[in-house]
């Protein structure tokens, strides 16, 4: 803004302003100029940017189109699909292959509870029947058998590796344990990273090497847990084990009516005394068992005599009915507890032999279906447990198929293993004690000519996945072929492709230049309406690449590699050019060279030799000539995507890294220049009218003194 006092016409009466803007319109015709060429390069810019984006889409085309799965599509026939069905990768080798029989299929191994001796029994025998979302420890009295519960808590954490050389992490409470006959403690502790499941030891020097990647050491005196190697950052560790008690502290207000414990079932034994503890602030109370209601009374009370709350042990609600307990602003109450737990175990055999072990941790307070969900998610056991409330039986079934327990006198050949002593829930509760397993054999079949099986009746040789539908004695043959129209669509895909980038690029060459509507002013803007601003716009952007060199070298570059023929020893002289396989040029010059395919041919070609075709399109070599059409379009292709990346940049480019950007900041800073030597222009046109409005106004103050001078006389 400039500082220049402007007097405009008040002596003179002229219009200052106007004339002022009238010469700098014509004084500001080199600055117009400036920011249209500035217009025209941006558009440029954009329009280069663009046609790269149709490049960059090409070579990415090209890069898949050297891929082999392209030219290598299978597809699988079989004489008879309700016995055999069959599917091939790209690298399944062409032939047929006949089974001629299949005399057994693969089965999963089932065992059904309560199926051990020659009496078949239910879970609830002819008490209630089980209610499967209800508490275990509710229902102990309707399985036949019982439950045995053991006092403990079962507590779950959750941690996120963070990527250390030695991951570790600290347990809030001392797991159970449990020491076997070589010394090696265990503990009643699941461990999972990301899935992977741990058992857990406190040495694992009497671990087999093999077998050590398996395991975690806790250390009881710490209560750390530390695996062998680093768990990566991010990594979901999760671990349940069993405590003999927890502790729980929370403040209270003044006057709290209750308190709510984290597990719902609290142990409590004939006087309640030994299970449970509580202090409130610095004061001891225990429980006392008064015909079945848990009350709470200070240690120091002996007799028993003034209760201060009670316990809902089958819900862990504290009620105070003394609120004298209570009485400071914030209390700390502290309560030590132990609940009921149950164990299961449960094991299944690998396809290599090896068998997964895992042990189950069941809250009082877990229904049925909890615990079955626990199984059925349990990643490496790979058995689905179900309950039928009809039946009032449970079943266990390997989700893997065949027989995979290799040495037979291990569990009596069995592929699932009932574990644990016989108060395990599985054992006692669940009666599989010596349920007999049905299933678990493997596919046997005869395949040319040859007696062999399998574990699952999905199985791969060669490239080619069969799956037996069924016991068949008639022979069934599979047939792999070249699948013709898969890789006739993925040449078309690049043919059209190809061709779509060609008319981009053309019609840029193409396209009209009109030299008359350059970029318009501010000012003339105004004058326009907007349909009539887009249609000058449009012609004034029009054919800013019109013969640009770069492009149109590109296109006889490629055209001159697409025409070629590829001088390969490993073509067949035969399919040497795409005109052999009915790829040509359209006959209409003015497209720039498109393609077009001649469907047939084509597709004769790639089933009479398909080796030569797709080499045609993706052979490698040291010279050019060598090279297939692809691996030569994609140099090509690259090279001019670079080249106008160095001219026109990219998105993430600032205007220094490229040439238009140079180009326009040098424009933006003459133009920056030119606007400030107008500034100073005006305020010169306004200092020179301003000098004559006040030479004016002195010479009207004079006349004025002398007429009215002269007027006295």
């Amino acid at each position: 803004m400039s500082s220049i006092q402007r007097i405009t016409g008040l002596a003179s009466g002229m219009d200052i302003d106007s004339i002022v803007e009238k010469m700098m319109t014509a004084a500001k015709q080199p600055l117009v100029k400036l920011q249209q060429q500035k217009q025209i390069l941006e558009w440029q810019e954009e329009d280069y940017r663009t046609l790269n984006q149709k490049y960059f889409d090409f070579r990415s085309t090209l890069s898949n189109m050297k891929l082999t799965s392209k030219y290598r599509a299978r597809t699988t026939a079989s004489s008879n699909e309700n016995y055999v069905t069959a599917t091939a990768t790209n690298n399944a080798a062409l032939g047929s292959a006949t089974i001629q029989s299949v005399t057994q299929l693969a089965t999963a191994a089932t065992k059904i509870s309560g199926t051990g001796s020659a009496t078949p029994t239910t879970l609830s025998g002819s008490g209630a029947k089980i209610k499967a979302d209800a508490s275990l420890y509710s229902q102990t009295g309707n399985f036949s058998n019982g439950i045995t519960w053991s006092n403990g808590v079962v507590v779950s954490q959750s941690f996120t590796g963070d990527g250390d050389a030695t991951a570790a992490v600290k347990l809030s409470n001392t797991p159970v344990s449990t020491t076997a006959d070589d010394g090696t403690v265990y503990y009643a502790m699941n461990v999972k990273v990301n899935g992977k499941t741990y058992q857990v030891v406190n040495d694992k020097s009497n671990i087999p090497d093999n077998e050590k990647g398996n395991y975690a050491v806790y250390n009881a005196e710490s209560g750390v847990l530390t695996f062998d190697s680093a768990v990566s950052a991010g990594s979901g560790i999760n671990v349940e084990y069993v405590a003999d008690a927890v502790t729980e502290t929370k403040t209270l207000s003044k006057g709290a009516a209750t308190m709510q414990l984290g597990h719902g079932l609290i142990a409590t034994d004939a006087t309640g005394n030994q299970a449970f503890s509580l202090k409130i602030n610095n004061t001891n109370y225990v429980l006392g068992n008064d015909n079945g209601t848990y009350k709470l009374y200070a240690e120091s009370d002996t007799g028993k005599s003034s209760p201060v709350g009670t316990l809902d042990a089958s819900t862990g609600l504290i009620t105070f009915t003394d609120s004298s307990v209570l009485s400071g602003d914030n209390n700390t109450v502290s309560a030590t507890y132990s609940s009921k737990y149950a164990t299961m175990s449960l094991g299944s055999y690998n396809e290599d032999g090896s068998m997964n072990k895992a042990a189950f941790y069941i809250d009082g307070t877990d229904s049925l279906n909890d615990v079955m969900a626990d199984v059925n998610s349990h990643s490496t056991l790979g058995v689905s447990m179900y309950y039928d409330a009809n039946a009032d039986r449970v079943s266990l079934t390997r989700k893997m198929t065949g027989d995979l327990n290799k040495n037979k006198e291990n569990n009596n050949g069995d592929e699932i293993i009932i574990g644990g002593s016989e108060n395990d829930f599985l054992n006692q509760t669940l009666q599989f004690n010596g349920s007999k397993e049905s299933g678990g054999e493997n596919a046997k079949f005869t395949m040319n000519g040859l007696e062999t099986e399998r574990t699952s009746n999905t199985f791969a040789i060669n490239g080619v996945t069969y799956t037996l539908k069924s016991k068949f004695d008639t022979p069934v043959t599979v047939t792999v072929s070249n699948d013709t129209d898969t890789i006739f669509k993925n040449i078309k895909d690049f043919v059209d492709q190809y061709n779509s980038l060609i008319d981009a690029v053309q019609s840029k060459l193409n396209e009209d230049r009109y030299p008359d509507y350059a970029p318009l002013t501010d000012d003339q803007r105004k004058e326009l309406t907007d349909t009539q601003q887009d249609q000058w716009d449009k012609k004034a952007r029009s054919g800013l690449l019109r013969n640009d060199m770069t492009l149109k070298s590109s296109l006889s570059n490629m055209r001159s590699l697409i025409y070629s023929k590829v001088n390969n020893a490993n073509i067949s002289s035969e399919y040497s050019q795409l005109s052999s396989i009915g790829i040509t040029t359209t006959s209409d010059w003015l497209e720039g060279g498109k393609l077009e395919i001649d469907e047939d041919k084509l597709k004769a070609a790639i089933q009479n030799d398909p080796d030569s075709v797709e080499l045609l399109f993706r052979a490698s070599g040291s010279t050019t000539s060598e090279k297939g059409i692809v691996q030569r379009l994609y140099d090509s292709v690259n090279q001019t995507y670079n080249t106008i990346v160095d001219k026109a940049g990219k998105s993430t480019y600032v205007n220094t890294q490229f040439t238009i950007g140079k180009n326009i900041n040098d424009l933006t800073d003459k133009i920056s220049d030119m606007n400030d030597k107008l500034d100073k222009l005006e305020d010169r046109y306004y200092a020179q009218f301003t000098a004559m409005e006040q030479a004016i106004q002195k010479y009207n103050s004079q006349y004025t003194y002398l007429s009215s001078f002269f007027s006295q006389q």
